[in-house]
């Protein structure tokens, strides 16, 4: 449920034509203890009392007279301590309406309190603290009841709840009640009163805590996945480091092929070079064979030109070496008969 202020309640009608441009400064003292500071008017006696939070005076002074109506001189606030409720804006303009003055001094506060009226007739966004206590339920129970009742809804809402200052005044006042109960436990006392002292500033710490352990929460949340991001990357930077040194040794096998074939190359262009020195070699020995041929071509042309031209004479001339060798061999033929 949502804690918001009642429009009314039981008591506030006979004190609607009350006058609060009365209420006193922020500052002033509390009748009993002259304490300055959370102290609360009464609308009945116009008394000034502490608040729960300080001494309880208020309290006892509502336990003495049954004085239930209160103004918190701080911040205007009403709040019955017999319905256990907080009275809102409407309540508070019907008080202010009855008690303007026509003085000039009045008027000015008039209007601001105008002003500060239409800023609460704004729809402001209900703070999700508490169950509130429905006092119609408890009709015929004594305050005891009411502060047992009201203790546990707000132990059900849990420590966070205190945060809110409403339900920091109602825990006060339930408390209160219950320590001023004969029949309250001795232990259940001291734990109250311990619990009580600086309530306001040792719930705040404790909020602030509760913050600090979620913003440390998120934090560690995040460095876990950022963790995880990291585990997951790492997996497949060693993945991807495998694939590098396969493709290192790929890359090295490949240098050591070129290498080879470089090698290679050299070899053949070492009998490249060989394969041209002997071809201008042979290039040479082609051009002196050119050249012997071409000269025994001319030479023989020549030699033919001129064997014809002696054709006639190369023929008496056989005849004559054929006559003659006839002769020669006639002879000799004799000679060997002979001898």
């Amino acid at each position: 449920m949502m804690v918001q202020s009642q429009t009314q309640c039981a008591h506030h009608q006979a004190f609607v034509s009350c006058d609060l441009t009365g209420v006193p400064s922020p500052d002033t003292p509390c009748k009993r203890c002259q304490h300055p500071k959370e102290n609360w008017f009464c609308l009945s006696c116009k008394d000034i009392f502490c608040s729960s939070s300080v001494y309880g005076h208020f309290i006892q002074h509502y336990q003495e007279t049954k004085h239930c109506l209160s103004v918190n001189c701080s911040n205007n606030l009403i709040y019955c301590y017999s319905c256990r409720k907080f009275l809102d804006a409407e309540v508070i303009q019907k008080l202010w309406a009855k008690g303007r003055s026509s003085s000039s001094k009045l008027e000015s506060i008039d209007a601001m309190i105008v002003d500060v009226i239409d800023l609460l007739s704004k729809p402001i966004p209900s703070i999700n603290v508490h169950p509130q206590l429905d006092v119609q339920s408890f009709g015929g129970q004594d305050e005891l009841a009411l502060a047992k009742e009201g203790l546990r809804k707000i132990f059900d809402c849990g420590l966070k709840a205190l945060a809110d200052p409403k339900v920091q005044e109602e825990f006060l006042l339930y408390s209160a009640t219950l320590l001023s109960a004969e029949s309250c436990p001795s232990e259940l006392k001291v734990n109250l009163s311990s619990f009580r002292c600086n309530l306001s500033e040792e719930t705040s710490a404790f909020v602030k805590a509760q913050d600090e352990l979620k913003v440390a929460s998120d934090l560690s949340a995040s460095i876990t996945q950022k963790k995880f991001v990291v585990l997951q990357q790492t997996s497949k930077y060693d993945e991807v480091k495998k694939e590098i040194v396969a493709s290192d040794e790929k890359v090295a096998g490949f240098k050591a092929m070129i290498k080879e074939l470089e090698e290679q190359i050299k070899r053949l262009e070492a009998c490249l070079a060989t394969e041209e020195s002997n071809r201008v070699k042979i290039d040479e020995a082609i051009g002196s064979i050119e050249k012997q041929v071409t000269t025994a071509r001319d030479g023989l042309v020549s030699d033919l030109a001129q064997a014809s031209s002696m054709e006639g004479s190369t023929q008496a001339a056989n005849k004559l070496v054929a006559r003659k060798q006839s002769d020669w061999d006639n002879l000799k033929l004799s000679f060997t008969k002979f001898a």
